[in-house]
């Protein structure tokens, strides 16, 4: 049988290397080190998982959280691999390859996201939305009353802030932003921009206008959408689809973080180890899974043990125990589903590894609950969360008036041999805010900005959707730490 994976798992990038002759592992050998080598990456070890700015070291990350997301991820792919093999459907050098396509696409799943994670998306999100349509009609109206709140030019322009979200600034991020010599970013293969893509919807498109499971969120915005078309050309896809590996990076890190986030509070010492793992256990004996059922029986001794903190023959049985046996547990069933569900994972219509009516699935969804019913709630989550919304969204209103501004005062502000711009007013605050970009992104909006042309009809509303993805690249970029400080100082009150 010819191998399945021999088109899916592609070398080809954006712009061809400058090492030939590589084989497919060491293509994806490539692509992983490029990651783990590059800035964005090891700024997530001051961003939060769960806990922002957290001074206990024992508590995760999204560093170490996404590195636990790439051994889950090599984990599940490994146990496919081997049945990959059995059937025929691939080589051992594309399954080598294979297990570390997925292992770099899940180190890569959290490298878009802003400081104080969901909080951060929500902050960008609502103050786009507030104050966004006032920002452009001051930006790119002329004066003359021609652009309104209805106009579909504005809310077009607005998508990709509106929606925002870590997903498609990860993509971003590798593809643009970790700028070396050229525009294409860290110039990863297609196949690993693929298995990144969780979901497969643009900014401007919603849920309804695609047929597939995965447009719960955007998964790029339109900015992007050249490369995601391209990618997609790649592997002959004719419609938006979930790429095979990606259904891998999710459930890898569904698994992950489900569990993580339980050690994280008991290590805090915000939830009692024993008390916890009762409570799931009873919450889980209350949804009544059939003994005959092989998966669900798996799990309901890995959950007795835990809540009892022994065995059936009276041995210790730790957090360690219960992390290490959930976790085999669901890796087998992920790679089985893999398996049993290979058509429909080729063709992106599985919704996931991990159906949510499945023991799995239930038992990660009763662990999530949990954490959210007694962990997310706390008071010391909430204080530290709400304080960074109010940075991320303070810092916006600082940088609005490098919304503000029209595209002829921006470009002049961008030249700090410029005081004033061409209606000979000085230019004071933007100049000053702009030296505190990184130049990399500077060199984004230039190389974008080089894309329209000046005569189009919509050039102002281009113009001014890739200056504000320049603002909120350079604020997503920030740690949890360094956007707080960063807030302090601009609003005066530290320096």
């Amino acid at each position: 049988m010819a191998s399945l994976y021999k088109d899916l798992l592609s070398p080809e990038r954006f712009r061809t290397s400058t090492v030939l002759n590589r084989n497919i592992i060491s293509e994806s050998e490539s692509d992983r080190g490029r990651l783990l080598f590059c800035a964005a990456f090891r700024r997530l070890q001051q961003k939060a998982q769960v806990f922002s700015m957290e001074p206990n070291a024992a508590v995760r990350s999204r560093l170490t959280h996404s590195f636990e997301v790439s051994q889950m991820g090599r984990y599940i792919a490994d146990q496919i691999c081997f049945k990959l093999l059995q059937n025929k459907w691939a080589t051992n050098e594309e399954c080598a390859a294979l297990v570390t396509f997925v292992e770099t696409a899940c180190l890569m799943h959290d490298i878009g996201n802003p400081p104080f994670g969901h909080f951060g998306e929500a902050a960008i999100s609502e103050w786009f939305r507030t104050k966004g349509p006032d920002v452009i009609m001051k930006s790119c109206s002329d004066g003359k009353g021609e652009l309104g709140t209805a106009d579909p030019r504005l809310t077009k322009t607005l998508a990709d802030f509106v929606a925002f979200d870590g997903n498609p600034q990860g993509l971003r991020v590798v593809a643009k932003l970790q700028r070396n010599s050229d525009d294409h970013g860290l110039n990863l293969t297609k196949t690993t921009i693929a298995s990144y893509l969780k979901y497969v919807r643009s900014s401007v498109q919603t849920s309804t206008e695609i047929a597939s499971p995965f447009t719960k969120k955007c998964g790029y915005f339109i900015t992007e959408a050249d490369i995601v078309s391209n990618v997609w050309q790649k592997f002959a896809y004719t419609t938006p689809q979930r790429f095979p590996l990606a259904y891998i990076m999710e459930a890898a890190d569904d698994i992950a973080y489900c569990i993580s986030d339980l050690e994280d509070s008991i290590e805090k010492g915000l939830l009692v180890q024993s008390i916890a793992l009762s409570e799931i256990h009873s919450q889980w004996k209350e949804l009544g899974f059939s003994s005959e059922d092989s998966a669900a029986t798996a799990i309901e001794m890995i959950l007795q043990n835990a809540a009892s903190g022994k065995t059936l023959d009276n041995k210790l049985f730790t957090y360690t125990d219960f992390r290490t046996n959930l976790n085999r547990e669901l890796v087998q069933y992920c790679a089985e589903q893999y398996i049993n569900e290979h058509a429909r994972v080729l063709d992106g219509s599985l919704p996931s590894l991990i159906p949510s009516d499945s023991p799995a699935g239930k038992v990660l969804d009763l662990l999530k609950t949990y954490c959210r019913a007694k962990v997310y709630c706390h008071e010391t989550v909430q204080r530290v969360e709400l304080a960074g919304y109010t940075a991320i969204y303070g810092l916006l209103d600082q940088f609005a008036c490098l919304l503000n501004c029209n595209a002829d005062r921006f470009s002049c502000s961008l030249d700090y041999s410029k005081n004033k711009d061409s209606t000979n007013k000085s230019i004071i605050i933007e100049k000053k805010l702009l030296t505190l970009f990184p130049k990399n992104y500077v060199k984004v909006y230039f190389d974008d900005l080089k894309k329209i042309k000046a005569t189009d009809v919509d050039y102002k509303f281009r113009e001014w959707n890739i200056r504000a993805h320049l603002v909120t690249d350079f604020l997503s970029g920030m740690t949890d730490d360094f956007a707080m400080k960063t807030y302090q100082t601009l609003s005066g009150m530290k320096l």
